[in-house]
């Protein structure tokens, strides 16, 4: 059944959208289906909530938001059902309220079922003797627009009273600071200013090999901030603060010189063929992910939350088709990872398809080192840049970052992926994969990647797949 999303409060208060679909995906990411806006409804998360539509049933959840889900002032725990003209609050004073409704056509509005009821409370009653229990009561869309407006500007109006207080406190602070500073060493601070501007050659080098190594906005942000640093400075900036900037600054300098030494090129040559374009249909649903060949015969690797779903269970439909290629080739679902995000696949056809080079253990991976991630970012929107999706041929994405982070259960990276790079290999400057993409927090808009460690991938290996394991 089609549902009405209104807009009554945030940046697109009086905004209208209409959805006919089972999964509506709320936040301020792109790739939402109701996407609200990114600079000025700060409260809401990148993936805030869905609604889950179910025959004539609409259910709501909160996926992880920072700032929490309320409906009708009540905060969200688990999972709803939604009634017609329900008000949805997304965060806090510098979020967003929805009003719901569901969308039923003149002709047939005498065949309409009745309105859902509330899975989130207690079971339904199987005692045939006990009665049932009253429907909710409608309220007037005034009175919840007003409860909505008084909930925000209550919670504006104490955020606007702190925010005064630390006005004063703060302001109180700097004029203390200027006096105390008034004779600070000026050695000092020029000696900041020559550290920040001898990294123009630095960066003049970076810049250089950015084109060939997709370095291009790294290095336009190193710039961005060495600038920035040399203006605060120039205008007496907190010396210590700043002398902690320029040594966070060299850091990145110095890992963006180590990508920009890996042969980037080469990996791609080695590695892109392998790389599938994976799709999976779940009931009437659709979606995609990545995936790499691991066995000639046509074993692949992917994750498990690609091809199954927590709802529907296990795919009606899986099809794959390599990096430039046009064939899709069914496969099937062999084996699913019970303690990792893991799951892999085998083509049905018979024939001879595209591996990786190898597989390195992780256990040498350590924050700092140069990778590069190859897989279908935003799906079908970049594989074939638009494209219908039966007429496609799979273009993979190369992208490139550094690990920030590498424990046993987990190599973390900092690069950029998005819906669709799910089940992409993480390869390090060998060429060979050393992780496997399954997500990140919705926050941090796709620059921290987690992913599991070829050590876990490695352990889990189907026989077939042991001779592409190196050392």
């Amino acid at each position: 059944m089609p549902i009405e999303l209104r807009v009554i409060s945030g940046a697109r208060a009086g905004a209208r959208e209409v959805f006919a679909k089972s999964i509506v995906a709320i936040g301020r990411h792109p790739m939402n289906d109701l996407r609200l806006d990114a600079e000025q409804d700060l409260d809401v998360s990148g993936r805030h909530a869905e609604i889950r539509i179910t025959g004539n049933t609409a259910t709501l959840r909160d996926v992880g938001s920072s700032n929490g889900t309320k409906v009708n002032g009540q905060p969200l725990t688990g999972e709803r059902a939604l009634f017609d003209g329900d008000t949805i609050t997304l965060g806090g004073a510098a979020g967003a309220a929805l009003e719901f409704h569901y969308v039923i056509d003149v002709g047939e509005a005498s065949s309409a079922p009745p309105a859902p009821t509330n899975i989130d409370v207690a079971p339904p009653v199987t005692d045939p003797t006990r009665p049932a229990a009253p429907a909710k009561p409608r309220r007037d869309t005034t009175a919840r627009i007003a409860e909505a407006v008084e909930l925000q500007t209550g919670q504006l109006r104490r955020l606007l009273y702190g925010f005064g207080v630390a006005v004063v406190v703060v302001g109180l602070g700097l004029a203390w600071m200027s006096r105390r500073n008034a004779a600070a060493d000026r050695a000092t601070i020029e000696q900041l200013l020559r550290e920040l501007q001898a990294q123009n050659a630095a960066i003049a080098q970076l810049r250089g090999n950015a084109g060939a190594n997709g370095l291009t906005d790294e290095v336009s942000r190193i710039t961005r901030q060495r600038d920035s640093l040399l203006s605060v400075l120039r205008q007496g900036g907190n010396q210590q603060g700043i002398s902690e900037r320029i040594a966070e600054l060299n850091r990145q300098q110095t890992a963006a010189g180590a990508v920009s030494k890996v042969d980037y090129e080469r990996i791609a040559e080695q590695n892109t063929r392998a790389v599938a374009f994976i799709v999976v249909q779940h009931g009437d649903n659709i979606e995609g992910g990545s995936g790499f060949g691991v066995t000639r015969d046509g074993w692949i690797v992917t994750n498990r939350h690609v091809v199954q779903s927590d709802i529907d269970g296990a795919p009606a439909k899986i099809a794959v088709q390599f990096h430039g290629t046009k064939r899709w080739l069914p496969a099937r679902l062999v084996k699913v990872s019970s303690s990792d995000d893991l799951a892999f696949l085998k083509i049905d056809a018979p024939g001879t398809y595209p591996t990786v080079v190898g597989i390195s253990p992780s256990g040498g991976v350590r924050p700092g080192a140069p990778i590069a991630i190859i897989g279908y970012p935003l799906g079908n929107e970049t594989a074939g840049m638009g494209g219908s999706i039966d007429t496609l041929t799979a273009s993979a994405t190369v992208t490139v970052g550094v690990v920030s982070k590498s424990v046993s259960d987990i190599v973390q990276i900092d690069a950029y992926v998005a819906h669709g790079s799910s089940g992409s290999p993480v390869f390090d400057q060998r060429g060979l994969v050393v992780g496997v993409v399954y997500g990140g927090p919705t926050e941090a808009a796709g620059r921290i990647v987690y992913s599991v460690p070829s050590d876990r991938l490695i352990a889990q290996l189907p026989g077939e797949a042991a001779g592409v394991v190196r050392p």
